[in-house]
């Protein structure tokens, strides 16, 4: 049947039209035939849409050129993926997307007045619809914060906090058929932070109380692990097919560090790396990526996700120590020594670490982990369960998406390009670019999540033919159609 609103074909057990939500079938009491839209909802069109005689008629397929430039004065020529698709009904426009390449392509109506709205929403509006072209990604669908982290705060048992984790085997893997693909709830990344952050107060309270020296190192270490390790579990929550062991994890976890090693070393030797980072490091912890994730075991977006994630927290985890280390305790504690005793100089130099290590924390979830999981993920989108060629990093899906993560870090660092920026400048970055990031990610992780959807309901596919072709009721089921 026939949406008699908008055309659009829907299967007989449908409701509501998948086009623009109209009522149909027989709770909506209307005919079969398709009636035609006022002349008035077609302005400039090189034709009024026909009446449909039958319910069995394919829909009208004349061009949105016409309709478009008629129903919005002045807009810009309709774009040639939409040319060839049924007319939008009055006062709509269409929304094309595709879950993954190579999946199928859905068009769907929205208000005009909700998809193009005015002031600063239109604005707002137009730079996310940028971000998303660049991405290669859809708007958000169903995502709500409080909705996303509302088992964060729920209580959860030890042996359900074990078998948490125990995933990535043969044994421990779900079918796909079980695979939840609504949006994640996380909950064990809260538990892992809480956990960090008072084993953080405690360490620096003891050394407060006692002084002991041999405590900054463990100090310095827990502070600049806690934040990247909690948000990389954040993201392995959110690894739906729960595919990817934690074995796997934490050797992307230490080659992510050891980037950031040879990555550091290698900008300090150039001025021209040491001043643009974002190039070096973003390229780094992504050859790191493919390094260790070679084969073709690991095929759905959300992997790829977790694997970028898992390499950015490593190099998180180990640049924060870096940092801590030489630009805040030892510059510090050599300045402080020409001024005050030993004593009074390792705390000056203690507090200034601290302080280094709060802020670098607060930011880490905003930095490297959503960078490289980007990239990853962008890149896993291509590769799916293929070997990696250098054909992929040239896919435009791919190569577009990763300069996002590349534009992020130099905004970013942008203080380095630029010395005289404010704080409140700076700040303003900070926040811009991890909000961008994470609307990226969550784009990203969508995407994963329909590419997972759309297996099962393959598969599903696969097992009904293949049970009506045991039982012998596929003939039967077809012969049984209407011709």
């Amino acid at each position: 049947m026939f949406c008699p609103r908008c055309g659009a074909e829907c299967l007989p057990d449908h409701k509501f039209c998948k086009g623009c939500g109209a009522v149909v079938g027989a709770a909506s009491g209307a005919p079969t035939a398709v009636p035609a839209p006022s002349p008035g909802a077609y302005q400039g069109a090189s034709a009024a849409p026909p009446v449909y005689q039958g319910a069995h008629q394919a829909p009208y397929q004349a061009t949105y050129q016409g309709a478009y430039q008629g129903t919005y004065q002045g807009a810009p020529a309709m774009p040639p993926e939409y040319q060839g698709l049924p007319v939008a009904p009055p006062g709509m426009v269409p929304v094309m997307y595709q879950a993954y390449p190579g999946g199928p392509q859905q068009v769907y109506y929205v208000p005009m007045q909700g998809a193009h709205p005015q002031g600063g929403g239109k604005f707002l509006e137009g730079i996310r619809a940028q971000i998303r072209n660049l991405a290669s990604t859809d708007e958000l669908e169903g995502f709500s914060l409080g909705q996303t982290f509302s088992q964060a705060f729920a209580k959860h048992g030890a042996d359900e906090v074990e078998e948490y984790m125990m995933v990535g085997s043969s044994r421990t893997t779900p079918p796909i058929e079980l695979v939840e693909t609504g949006w994640p709830k996380p909950w064990m990344f809260f538990r892992l932070l809480i956990l960090f952050v008072f084993a953080n107060v405690a360490l620096y309270g003891v050394w407060g109380f006692t002084g002991n020296t041999p405590l900054i190192p463990a100090l310095m270490i827990m502070a600049a692990f806690a934040v990247p390790l909690a948000t990389l579990v954040l993201v392995f929550e959110m690894n739906t097919p729960r595919n990817v062991s934690v074995v796997l994890v934490g050797k992307l976890f230490v080659m992510g560090g050891l980037a950031a090693l040879c990555a550091v070393s290698f900008e300090y030797m150039t001025a021209i790396a040491g001043k643009v980072p974002g190039i070096v490091e973003e390229t780094a912890k992504f050859a790191m990526v493919l390094l260790v994730v070679r084969g073709t075991r690991y095929k759905y977006e959300l992997n790829g996700i977790l694997f970028g994630a898992a390499v950015g927290a490593g190099f998180a985890s180990f640049e924060t120590t870096f940092y801590g280390l030489i630009n805040a305790f030892l510059p510090t504690l050599i300045q402080s020594l020409q001024q005050m005793q030993a004593p009074a100089a390792i705390n000056a130099a203690m507090q200034a670490m601290v302080d280094n290590l709060i802020v670098r924390g607060v930011l880490a979830p905003f930095g490297h982990v959503v960078w490289t999981a980007i990239a990853a993920g962008a890149f896993w989108r291509v590769k799916g369960g293929q070997p990696t060629s250098v054909g992929m990093l040239l896919d435009p899906r791919f190569f577009k998406a990763f300069l996002i993560p590349v534009a992020m870090h130099t905004l970013w660092d942008l203080s380095i390009l630029l010395p005289n920026l404010s704080l409140i400048v700076n700040a303003c970055l900070w926040i811009g670019t991890g909000l961008t990031s994470w609307y990226v990610l969550f784009g990203l992780v969508q995407q994963g999540l329909r590419q997972v959807k759309d297996e099962q309901q393959t598969q599903l596919q696969s097992t009904l033919a293949n049970v009506e072709a045991t039982l012998g009721l596929g003939a039967k089921r077809y012969a049984m159609q209407p011709q």
